[in-house]
């Protein structure tokens, strides 16, 4: 059963907003019986989307059950300065614990323009402890964007990324830190991609993505999933449907988001659920509105 018919009601109230912000990506762990949110927010009066390009930062909120609200609990990477790699904004959060450390990929700009932005990363110990960033950015091609990792059972790391032209590559090294290699680029020359999140299944590998034109999907930015042997090769002959834009909740409503992006799969005591940002209320798919970030369970296959 394809993804898109395993999608059941979203419960109204869950998720995570912010009065006054616009709230992108997101990335969730789940630990000692609390979910943890890394996620982007930015000034509303700064514009939508433009505004993350100089405004953003990546937050932190947490709940004790998906059925509530997540809350905001700090701001754990703002904007440091021109003199850094990331010095204008961060953004894209992809959260990871590697070796019992917090590993937090993410991206920035020093000056808030496209050609500027980069991969890095920052550690801590602990979730609500001191996090300490890269100093340079990861060395890959420029305007490396949209960081998703798996990390091999032999503490490999591949590395997902695009590019400006919504082409995806892949890159591997023996650490999270680097040094890394690309093995592969363009892995879905037919269309352009994004927002991929990538996960380990018996049979190889699987992500689901942004299909940005529609040519896998059929639905302009509907959502795509694609399997692969070894994470290095993907099967885009044989695409199937993730996600799209209608959304029914549990009382019976329903909606249709202008925009769905930078999804996630959590699994959780056997219930597997599907987290994107949402927005809807804008003039159009680029301006204004509401954002969010949504929760949805999937019914098991």
């Amino acid at each position: 059963m394809a993804m898109i018919d395993r999608l059941r009601p979203a419960r109204r109230g869950s998720g995570f907003s912010m009065d006054g912000w616009f709230v992108w990506c997101g990335s969730v762990l789940h630990e000692n019986g609390r979910f943890y949110l890394f996620a982007s927010r930015w000034p509303e009066e700064t514009g939508f989307p433009s505004g993350y390009m100089t405004h953003s930062e990546i937050v932190l909120a947490e709940t004790d059950s998906l059925d509530r609200p997540f809350c905001y609990v700090k701001t754990l990477l703002p904007g440091r300065g021109d003199r850094h790699w990331d010095g204008a904004m961060t953004h894209n959060p992809f959260i990871m614990k590697i070796n019992g450390e917090y590993v937090l990929f993410y991206i920035g700009t020093s000056d808030g323009s496209a050609k500027n932005r980069a991969i890095g990363y920052a550690r801590a110990k602990t979730i609500d402890g001191e996090w300490t960033r890269s100093e340079q950015p990861l060395d890959l091609p420029p305007d490396a964007n949209n960081p998703a990792l798996i990390v091999r059972d032999d503490g490999s790391v591949l590395l997902y990324f695009r590019d400006g032209r919504l082409r995806v590559s892949v890159a591997e090294a023996a650490r999270f830190d680097g040094p890394y290699t690309v093995l592969a680029e363009d892995i879905f020359p037919k269309g352009r991609v994004e927002d991929m999140f990538v996960y380990r299944t018996p049979a190889g590998y699987e992500m689901i993505a942004e299909d940005d034109g529609g040519a896998y999907s059929g639905l302009k930015k509907g959502g795509v999933l694609f399997r692969s042997p070894d994470g290095i090769h993907w099967d885009d002959q044989h695409p199937e449907p993730a996600y799209g834009f209608d959304v029914t909740y549990e009382d019976g409503a329903s909606i249709t988001l202008q925009r769905r992006e930078r999804p996630m799969l959590l699994t959780d005591n056997g219930q597997t659920y599907l987290f994107t940002t949402a927005k809807t209320g804008g003039a159009d798919r680029l301006t204004g509105g509401r954002t969010w970030n949504m929760v949805q369970p999937l019914a098991h296959e």
